[in-house]
């Protein structure tokens, strides 16, 4: 895989990887991940200039945490083996900020989580852990985009509720998702939603003109007559006779 990144070249002292504005093009290939080593959790000193520019690509981007407990691999409060040691919480966003370490002293992403606190991940735990325990996208993206379409979907809702020529009492009803009579088959939908089944009724009575229920999740059954809500009722309730 051919990959376009900074040049870049480390400081005498430890410190962060610098990234000068030049641009250099490096074959990633397996045997570059494979020569790292063995043990995930323990940080090395040894990189070569070139290893470092291609770890670096890792760097100014989101991650998240996504494994069980005792999978969730192991942050240090310090670029160091003998710094404090903890884990993310599952699900967790960190964006990886840059690479510290050198001069003999090993070699760590530093990271900021998104509660803002900072934490060191030696790179060849973090190379271990890429797309097993550690993802590049969020793992709950579905459910949040679920959760922000409807909070919009509400939202809209209750705009449209308060600029109806309707009284207070039954404007604070719709916000309720409290039907009132007299609503009509349109507003009633667009205050509680669509409901989950319409059954016609038979009237015995022509004069009673087209009547009709709506039977919604939570038990509220909804009678309308020609178009106009006429009665509110539970499922529980004794079903309404078509007159």
């Amino acid at each position: 895989m051919i990959a376009t990144l900074p040049c870049s070249a480390l400081s005498t002292q430890p410190s962060a990887l610098r990234k000068p504005s030049c641009k250099i093009a490096l074959t990633l290939v397996a045997p570059l991940l494979l020569s790292l080593g063995s043990s995930p959790a323990r940080a090395s000193s040894h990189y070569t200039l070139t290893q470092l520019e291609a770890f670096d690509a890792y760097t100014d981007k989101t991650y998240w945490i996504t494994a069980d407990e005792d999978k969730i691999p192991t942050f240090r409060s310090a670029p160091s083996p003998s710094g404090p040691s903890f884990k993310p919480g599952a699900k967790e966003s960190f964006k990886m900020k840059e690479i510290v370490g050198g001069k003999g002293a090993p070699y760590y992403y530093r990271a900021v989580f998104e509660s803002g606190k900072t934490g060191f991940l030696a790179i060849n735990s973090f190379l271990d852990g890429l797309n097993l325990t550690i993802l590049t996208v969020d793992p709950d993206r579905d459910r949040k985009r679920k959760i922000a379409k409807e909070a919009e979907e509400e939202s809209q809702r209750q705009a449209w509720i308060r600029k109806q020529p309707w009284p207070e009492q039954v404007k604070q009803a719709a916000l309720e998702r409290r039907p009132a009579l007299g609503m009509t088959t349109g507003e009633a939908k667009a205050v509680l939603g669509k409901p989950k089944n319409v059954f016609p009724l038979q009237n015995t009575n022509p004069l009673l003109g087209k009547q009709e229920q709506w039977i919604y999740g939570n038990g509220q059954v909804l009678t309308f007559t020609n178009g106009l809500l006429t009665r509110v009722q539970k499922t529980h309730d004794k079903p309404a006779k078509a007159r």
